[in-house]
C-alpha cells in the first residue's frame, strides 16, 4: 500500500495559522503519482489562497472529485478544470451539472461504485429528489478510509455502504457528517453506530455541527482527529 497524505484546503474552521476558513469542505489526497482533488469549497479566492499556502499546483492534480452540486463544495470549478493538463479525469455524480466541462478533461459520471485507482475508489448514493453525492474510499494498510463532503445519504448509510463493497473495517471517516441541525439523542445515536460499524478514528468537520464534533472528541478521546483548512493527515 503506498501512503496516503490528506491534506484539508478548505473548511470552516482554520486548522493552522495563516490558512483562510469558510462554510465549505476541500481537501488532496496525495498518492505521490496521483493527487486527487475532493471538491472546491464555497469560495475561490480562499480556495485558491490555501491551495498556493500547500504549494500545490493546480497543473499537478490528476484527478478531481466533486461529492455533490451544492455551492459550498464548486465554488471555482471553472478555474479549477481549466488549469488542469490534458487528460485529467473528473468524477461527478449523477445530475451534476456539466456543460462547463473543457474536453481535454475525461468526464466520468458515478452512478454506484467505481475504481479510479489501485486504492481509491469513487461511492455515489441517492440523497434526495434529484440530488446524488458520492464519498471518496480509500485504502490503506490500517482499512478503508471515507471522505464525505457532506454525508446528505447519510453517514452511517455511506460507511454501510463502502464496507459492503470492499468488505474491510473501517479505519477512519473524515469530512461533513451533516449534524449540524442535531441534538444530545440524535447525535449519539449516531456516535453510537460508529462504534457498532467498529470505525477506529472519527475527523468530522465541516457540516457536523460543534455539538457533535465535541461528542465525537468526547467518545474516540485519542481517536479522534481535529481538522480544519491547512491540516496534513499521513496514513500508511
Amino acid at each position: 500500500m503506498k501512503k496516503i497524505t490528506i491534506k484539508i484546503i478548505f473548511d470552516n474552521c482554520r486548522g493552522v495559522e495563516g490558512f483562510q476558513e469558510g462554510w465549505g469542505f476541500s481537501c488532496l489526497i496525495d498518492l505521490g503519482n496521483r493527487k486527487v482533488l475532493f471538491d472546491t469549497g464555497a469560495d475561490p479566492k480562499a480556495f485558491f489562497y490555501n491551495l498556493a499556502n500547500f504549494s500545490i499546483p493546480c497543473e499537478e492534480i490528476t484527478h478531481v472529485v466533486f461529492s455533490h452540486k451544492h455551492s459550498d463544495h464548486i465554488a471555482g470549478l471553472e478555474q479549477v478544470l481549466d488549469k488542469l493538463k490534458e487528460g485529467s479525469r473528473l468524477y461527478v455524480p449523477k445530475n451534476f451539472p456539466t456543460k462547463k466541462i473543457p474536453s481535454k478533461v475525461q468526464l466520468n459520471t458515478v452512478n454506484d461504485f467505481t475504481k479510479i485507482d489501485d486504492q481509491i475508489y469513487c461511492l455515489t448514493l441517492k440523497a434526495g429528489w434529484r440530488l446524488y453525492e458520492q464519498a471518496l474510499v480509500l485504502k490503506t494498510s490500517k482499512g478503508l478510509v471515507i471522505v464525505t463532503g457532506c454525508a446528505h445519504p447519510g453517514i452511517v448509510h455511506l460507511i454501510e455502504s463502502a464496507q459492503k463493497h470492499l468488505n474491510e473495517p473501517v479505519h477512519l471517516v473524515l469530512g461533513g457528517f451533516h449534524l449540524f441541525r442535531d441534538k444530545g439523542k440524535a447525535i449519539q445515536k449516531i456516535v453510537d453506530q460508529f462504534q457498532s460499524l467498529q470505525v477506529e478514528c472519527a475527523a468530522p468537520c465541516h457540516c457536523t455541527g460543534d455539538a457533535a464534533i465535541e461528542q465525537f472528541r468526547q467518545v474516540y478521546q485519542d481517536r479522534f482527529y481535529k481538522v480544519g483548512a491547512g491540516t496534513t493527515l499521513t496514513l500508511e
